[in-house]
């Protein structure tokens, strides 16, 4: 049996810088790669806002007696070696910078090699799969993430707010998984879920040509957990099904997970498996089945 390193003192912890867009996060992650929680500080964005948040999530790891052995994530202003002299929690940590955007979400949902597509619906919404060579493929980006992995995706940047807009447009507070479900294929107002459905399939046909057809696609974001019906149209439009990552904090842990590689915690990104939930099928597929 395996003891939970929530226990240990000894394995080494993982401290995750968060800059997001209004606030800037600190998380902490055990080796294997879960996040542990009560240990985390948030601040609004301001300059030495991730300075501040290091300073606390480093007065809480002092007390409980952890040792972390690496730091991921870039602040606005440096922290320096002069910082770092006040966190002595931290002596001896590796201090690596923040992951391309989008490569945290992938590779902690489960898209860790490129027979695994992941599908990102949020603040950050894409399609993609790690490789292990810089490809060029119009219409895509490969933005490298260490000397042996590349991101190679596609944007699709009005995913994000579509389903939030349908709500808004339709004026309902609560579920709208009612009116996906009867709603007609040509209904004006699903003209924005429609538009972000094309966009994945057109990403995914490109995808396939450059690798070829995924064993898995992995989708992330908490509006496909929530929206079942959504996320069999976006299943409909690829055309295969999709595997719902469960990773409350898919982008986080996917830092923590590259930095217990990097410091040889783990072998490899594939040691330590993401939380994965339902599999939501395409309509041809569960036809085929029988269900």
């Amino acid at each position: 049996m395996v003891l939970s390193t929530r226990a240990s003192i000894v394995d080494p912890y993982i401290v995750v810088l968060d800059v997001e867009a209004n606030a800037v996060r600190a998380l902490l992650f055990d080796s294997e790669a879960r996040r542990v929680e009560g240990y985390s500080a948030q601040l609004p964005r301001r300059a030495d806002a991730a300075a501040d948040c290091l300073d606390e999530m480093h007065r809480l790891v002092q007390a409980a007696g952890f040792r972390i052995a690496a730091v991921v994530g870039r602040a606005e202003r440096e922290v320096t070696a002069e910082d770092r002299k006040f966190w002595p929690a931290f002596e001896g940590a590796a201090w690596f910078p923040s992951l391309p955007e989008g490569a945290g979400v992938m590779l902690g949902g489960g898209c860790v090699e490129r027979e695994r597509f992941g599908l990102a619906l949020g603040e950050k919404s894409m399609l993609g799969t790690v490789v292990e060579s810089q490809l060029e493929v119009d219409g895509l980006t490969c933005v490298p993430i260490d000397e042996k992995r590349w991101l190679l995706s596609g944007a699709a940047p009005e995913a994000g707010g579509a389903y939030a807009a349908l709500k808004h447009e339709l004026k309902m507070k609560g579920s709208i998984e009612g009116y996906l479900e009867t709603a007609a294929a040509d209904d004006p107002h699903l003209a924005g879920l429609s538009s972000v459905e094309r966009r994945f399939r057109e990403i995914f046909q490109v995808l396939k040509l450059a690798v070829k057809e995924p064993r898995e696609v992995i989708a992330c974001g908490a509006a496909l957990l929530k929206s079942p019906a959504w996320t069999l149209r976006i299943a409909n439009a690829l055309g295969v099904p999709l595997t719902l990552s469960t990773e409350p904090e898919p982008a986080a842990r996917g830092a923590a997970l590259w930095a217990l590689e990097r410091i040889g915690a783990i072998e490899n990104l594939e040691a330590l498996s993401a939380s994965i939930g339902a599999v939501v099928r395409p309509v041809a597929d569960l036809s085929k089945a029988g269900i």
